[in-house]
């Protein structure tokens, strides 16, 4: 799975444990802004938006809980089957011999020796009646189970139903475990397909963690329509919400790219844990698959207001929201208020990323002071040549050669045909027209600038002319 498979990897299919002789249980189980107004939109607009999302998510979870509980009042009872109204019992007695046998081998596991139990059963395998080897073939599958080989275990309760003499609670049980058997010893088809004739033949309702088991296959087989049912049945049928079976629903939403039901999850998942960071996080995320930016950033700078927002990539997430949606006055003071806050490095990208906020919001003092900062820090000369085309902007021509000639020296340079044109446009502008064809020359040198370098010599050239032989003109003989 993607970033966003987190919650089903924390899902692992059980391993079979010991069995018991009259009854054998497995389940599934699972692993677990700044203190300034949000900007585009009033706060409580913002605050109102998300709640109406999760009033909208109640009450989907109402109407789904209201449809679930109409299907399963119109819906045929489990109970009204004939097979299960009158439900078969055991078809007969066991022998002397095996019943001797099957007592002695169910001692042998309970003392930890399934080997000596198995040796002890084989030889009745083919002994007595059908209710006999039926008897003698569950008790194997319960010493293949105990010795952790799955598949054999699995392939010895078939066995066992396909004799059709033990009870109808005991075949049903059965089912489920060969179905749970054939998943954990690695066969998900088999296992899939053994666990569903379970859930539609079962005289019993299957329980909530019979419907998350078979999701949790699915999802194993990447079948995430046929798991999403599952989970929903069994999260509307359990007495109460569970963290890890919503979380597991999640999952299987963001892999089916449901992104608009996964944000209606993950506010079921805050309203259950307001405090739990990762949900706003993943919310913030989900929004901005949908293109809802104003809400993203609404959901992470209130996660940021409450201080849910610690690690520096955190941050740096909500700062790119802030740019993405063109607030970069709000990315310049989440960055200097994370600096001086020690929750960022003071590196080359924070101090950059401060620097770029401040340049987009056009705030030039600010930017200034952060170009230069990062200007001193960085290995190339990128950051002095922003710093000279900003200069340049203002009309700063001596500074502005002076930054773009830093940016030459200090090499590393992007686009250096580029830095020469503008050092020509600031000798131009201070009326050294020699200088700035000089600086042309240099600019034509490379493939970005050389078109356009070209043609302003010439007309520098023609016009550096044409002042000489003014000058020439008016000089006395």
């Amino acid at each position: 799975m993607t970033s966003h498979g987190n919650h089903l990897s924390k899902w692992r299919l059980c391993r079979v444990a010991t069995l018991a002789v009259s009854m054998f249980a497995m389940q599934a189980t699972a692993a677990e802004e700044a203190k300034k107004p949000v900007p585009a939109g009033s706060e409580a607009a913002k605050i109102e938006a998300l709640k109406a999302r999760q009033a909208a998510a109640r009450a989907a979870k109402a109407a789904q809980a209201a449809k679930a509980a109409e299907s399963a009042a119109t819906a045929p009872q489990i109970a009204n089957r004939p097979e299960c109204l009158a439900p078969r019992q055991a078809s007969g007695t066991l022998g002397e011999a095996t019943s001797d046998a099957i007592r002695r081998a169910s001692e042998l596991v309970a003392q930890k020796q399934p080997d000596e139990a198995i040796a002890k059963l084989k030889p009745f395998e083919t002994r007595g009646q059908p209710f006999d080897k039926a008897s003698v073939q569950y008790n194997l599958g319960v010493a293949y189970s105990d010795k952790q080989q799955f598949l054999e275990a699995a392939h010895a309760f078939e066995n066992a139903l396909a004799f059709d003499v033990l009870p109808q609670n005991q075949s049903d049980q059965l089912t489920f475990n060969i179905g749970q058997l054939y998943v954990a010893g690695g066969d998900h088809d088999k296992g899939i397909a053994a666990l569903k004739r379970y859930m539609a033949q079962s005289c019993t309702v299957p329980t909530p963690e019979a419907h998350m088991f078979l999701a949790s296959a699915l999802t194993e087989r990447k079948l995430y329509d046929q798991a999403l049912p599952e989970v929903e049945t069994a999260l509307a049928q359990s007495k109460k919400p569970r963290e890890n079976w919503i979380q597991f629903k999640l999952g299987v939403q963001y892999e089916l790219r449901q992104y608009q039901a996964a944000a209606e999850t993950l506010l079921e998942l805050i309203a259950m844990q307001p405090d739990k960071a990762d949900y706003w996080k993943q919310l913030s995320g989900v929004l901005l698959e949908m293109d809802d930016k104003d809400q993203s950033l609404a959901v992470m700078a209130l996660a940021e207001r409450q201080g849910f927002l610690q690690r520096p990539a955190d941050l740096m997430n909500l700062y790119n929201i802030y740019m993405v949606i063109d607030v970069p006055m709000k990315g310049g003071q989440l960055l200097e208020n994370a600096l001086a806050q020690g929750k960022v490095q003071e590196d080359e990208k924070t101090l950059e990323s401060i620097a770029n906020a401040w340049i987009n919001a056009r705030e030039s003092e600010k930017a200034e002071l952060a170009l230069k900062k990062v200007a001193s820090v960085a290995d190339k000369g990128e950051y002095y040549f922003k710093l000279g085309a900003m200069y340049g902007e203002q009309e700063r021509w001596k500074e502005s050669k002076e930054m773009l000639q830093l940016a030459l020296q200090k090499g590393g340079l992007k686009k250096p045909g580029d830095v020469w044109f503008r050092v020509a446009l600031a000798d131009y502008r201070m009326n050294d027209l020699r200088s700035a064809i000089g600086d042309l020359q240099q600019a034509q040198k490379y493939d970005e600038a050389r078109r356009q370098a070209g043609d302003w010599m010439q007309s520098l050239s023609a016009e550096l002319a044409a002042q000489q032989s003014q000058t020439a003109s008016l000089s006395p003989n």
